[in-house]
């Protein structure tokens, strides 16, 4: 048996095992990432992963994700309603007043989606699902029916036993197993969604005494910027408009998704617009994308999370110099820009060490593979 930590994350999926992230095999190449996407094809086959994600520019209606934002939800909830205002998906009620994908491969649920992703994780790290004992992680506002459908999701992929860990626990987990401190704040903006937890840290079990969010904030948000920005400058120098179009602006969208991871690296990047719009002048240049300029068009809806920040630490009956620390999660928290501004608002030097894009999955992992920490989990 392996007891293995997941983040089935909303933009990603990372496994880890005993405080190490478990790297995952397609072919001769190995990445510890699987996108959260699955794509039913034509000829009956399931992608999922990258392979899948490159086709949402291609076939919308079969490609699906971010499906997490509506595991367990009702059809008429709020965030249901909300995810039928953002997405082009063929959405249907299912017969247990659920939300249902309508695919070329039926109906398919945002359950059965985290199945698949599940099953996919297990087989690219070389795993039998039937030898996976797994602590999953979820966002600490999911209620009894959203922690129930992902542990069903993970039980539908074969997995021995599943238990869950709030994501903020988690965190917190990852790094109080080097220091303790008493308050913990965890600022976690990921592809989708961004979370802001107090963690009373002092008691046994950890406990959250404050949280917020919003659901529909965070890297991808910032994509949309930078593609809005392109397609402006583009419709402004060449008169040629990339957003009419909805799978050329799906592409223009991933590519400013490709520009941003970049800039974690580089200090100026091109955006390649070849390809994006076929139908488009076959002379549009590459656009020039540096690190103050994506700074600049995501310094707004890092201002959102601030006003989140201000409300959360409120409601926990603390400031911000009551928190000892201040840990980082998710991978848009490597925008160029944010963590320098998260710094200066809490005033403080962060906790980022840990991959951000790990992190969970390591305190997942630790939770699970400690039976010490066994309060902190819990079976739905």
């Amino acid at each position: 048996m392996y007891t293995v930590g997941i983040d089935l994350g909303t933009t990603n999926t990372v496994a880890a095992a005993n405080a190490g992230v478990l790297p995952l095999h397609f072919g001769e190449v190995s990445s510890p990432i699987l996108p959260s996407v699955v794509a039913y094809l034509p000829n009956g086959e399931v992608l999922v992963g990258m392979a899948a994600r490159e086709r949402r520019a291609i076939d919308v209606k079969n490609t699906l994700y971010s499906a997490k934002r509506v595991i367990g939800e009702s059809w008429n909830s709020y965030n249901a309603r909300e995810f039928r205002e953002h997405y082009p998906f063929d959405l249907v009620q299912t017969r247990d007043d659920r939300v249902g994908f309508r695919t070329r491969a039926g109906i398919v649920t945002p359950t059965d989606v985290a199945a698949q992703i599940a099953q996919a994780m297990s087989r690219h790290a070389g795993l039998a699902p039937q030898e996976i004992t797994a602590c999953v992680s979820v966002p600490v506002s999911f209620g009894v029916a959203q922690r129930a459908a992902t542990t069903q999701a993970l039980r539908a992929a074969g997995f021995a036993d599943v238990k869950c860990i709030a994501e903020p626990i988690a965190t917190a987990l990852a790094y109080l197993d080097r220091n303790d401190v008493h308050y913990g704040c965890v600022y976690d903006l990921g592809g989708g969604t961004f979370d802001l937890a107090i963690v009373d840290c002092s008691t046994q079990p950890m406990r959250v005494v404050a949280h917020g969010g919003d659901p529909y904030l965070g890297g991808d948000d910032i994509d949309q910027q930078i593609a809005l920005w392109a397609s402006n400058t583009v419709l402004r120098k060449h008169g040629w408009d990339l957003q009419t179009d909805r799978e050329a602006f799906t592409r223009l969208t991933l590519e400013a998704e490709r520009a941003k991871v970049r800039l974690t690296k580089n200090p100026i990047t091109l955006l390649d617009l070849e390809g994006v719009d076929p139908a488009a002048p076959p002379d549009l240049p590459k656009l020039s994308l540096d690190r103050s300029a994506v700074w600049t068009l995501s310094s707004e809806l890092i201002g959102r999370t601030f006003t989140i920040c201000d409300q959360v630490i409120g409601e926990a009956g603390l400031t911000v110099r009551d928190l000892q620390a201040v840990f980082l999660a998710g991978g848009a928290t490597l925008v160029p820009g944010v963590r320098e501004a998260v710094a200066e608002y809490f005033g403080k030097k962060l906790r980022y060490e840990l991959d951000p894009m790990h992190v969970v999955s390591i305190g997942a992992s630790i939770a699970a593979a400690r039976p010490r920490l066994s309060s902190l989990l819990s079976g739905e």
